[in-house]
């Protein structure tokens, strides 16, 4: 697997970070400080896969980590800043192209997002997620590839069982306008082993969608997993569509296996498909000059997060 180092790495890091806070929680030390701090990562890699309507196949392998600093008021209301890198390196068969095009290589992510939690009254808990995003390939200009918006939803809490609410994503284009975009916030618990949540990703998987998780025992899970996900990016200035944007979509389905030795504190295996996938070349105005769909492909990662205290 190409750029199997960076995947090892957060492995290593999850193993030191997993064991330092299950002896924190086994030692019975009670938090003190309001303040929190946390890091997430993940790695997942897309084997080669088909290019349906161009030449030549390409693979992907992604990572992600993202540090965060919060504050708590209380466990209902609080703020947070997270700080997120990573590297998507698409690995393209010799002579591939789009419509003629040779496409991209490494795409670099930089984000930044200011999570606000709170509840406007005792059986609602509201979310808004303010975030400059940045995705560009090695060899363009960063700032080309910056977008900016929010995320905000509310649940209310139905029952004991069931929290739900609706929410909305809005944010800025490449190449102009804006997207909006609906989004539901759902926590229901159908028995007491089996949960329906609104899918949050696997650190390096992300876009919008929905996990059936079962719970094995106190510390494992399975889960089924599906969501939607768009990613847009600058393309590098002296490329094949100068000042231009690439964009990747698919629907991925991941089947995932968790191990949580406390609370907010977790690492997870994976493996999955990614469905309907297109890649597509824009000029810069956003125009569509080139595109393929690609064949079924088959993911594999890890995620890890954790939080203290």
């Amino acid at each position: 697997m190409r750029h199997a180092s960076a995947v090892f790495a957060l492995i290593f890091v999850a193993s030191l970070l997993l064991p330092a806070a299950s002896f924190s929680q086994a030692t019975g030390q009670r938090p003190t400080s309001p303040w929190v701090w946390g890091i997430e990562g993940g790695a997942l890699h897309q084997f080669d896969t088909s290019l349906s309507d161009a030449d030549g196949d390409f693979s992907v392998s992604r990572v992600y980590i993202q540090p965060s600093l919060g504050y708590a008021w209380d466990r209902r209301t609080a703020v947070s800043l997270s700080l997120g890198l990573g590297d998507s390196y698409y690995d393209f068969s010799s002579g591939a192209t789009i419509d003629g095009r040779r496409p991209w290589g490494r795409i670099r992510d930089y984000r930044v997002s200011l999570p606000v939690r709170f509840s406007p009254t005792e059986h609602t808990n509201a979310i808004i997620i303010p975030s400059i995003r940045s995705y560009a390939e090695k060899g363009a200009n960063q700032d080309d590839g910056r977008t900016e918006g929010v995320l905000a939803g509310i649940g209310w809490k139905v029952s004991d069982t069931l929290t739900i609410g609706p929410g909305f994503g809005w944010y800025t284009e490449l190449g102009g306008g804006s997207r909006a975009f609906p989004i539901i916030i759902l926590d229901w618990a159908i028995t007491d082993k089996l949960t329906l949540t609104t899918g949050r990703g696997l650190a390096a998987s992300r876009g919008p969608g929905l996990a059936l998780n079962y719970s094995l025992n106190d510390n494992w899970t399975v889960a089924l997993s599906g969501r939607s996900e768009k990613t847009r990016f600058a393309l590098e200035d002296d490329g094949a569509v100068p000042e231009g944007f690439g964009q990747d979509k698919t629907l991925p389905l991941l089947l995932s296996v968790q191990y949580s030795p406390r609370p907010m504190t977790e690492v997870s295996a994976f493996i999955g498909s990614e469905f309907a996938g297109e890649l597509s070349v824009e000029d810069k105005d956003g125009d569509t000059v080139a595109r393929t769909d690609y064949d079924i492909a088959v993911s594999v990662g890890m995620a890890f997060r954790l939080r203290v205290p």
